[in-house]
């Protein structure tokens, strides 16, 4: 009788570690799919946050380009003026040599 119940025991303590490994297992496995899920989760951030970066700058960028084509306007229609003062003071300067 005492070694029956020995045995009921070791049963029971054999299937309570079986269940007991089957669940650390499921555990694990949980636990690592949260873990890639929440890793998957932070790269998803941060290439939407590279993105918006990436977007601001080229708005930015393009600004600037505008900025800096209307600045070149101006400096060519400056130049095409200081051209043609120079060719009236060259005229001036022959009609007096004369």
């Amino acid at each position: 009788m005492k070694i029956d119940i020995l045995k009921l025991v070791g049963i029971v303590f054999s299937s309570m570690g079986f269940w007991k490994l089957i669940e650390l297992l499921f555990q694990y496995r949980i636990h690592k799919q949260f873990k890639t899920a929440e890793i998957q989760n932070l790269n998803a951030q941060a290439n939407n946050t590279v993105v918006k970066n990436w977007v601001q700058w080229s708005e930015k960028m393009e600004k600037r380009i505008e900025k800096l084509e209307s600045e070149n306007a101006q400096m060519n229609e400056t130049i095409i003026k200081q051209k043609q003062r120079i060719n009236e003071l060259e005229e001036e300067i022959r009609q007096y040599k004369k």
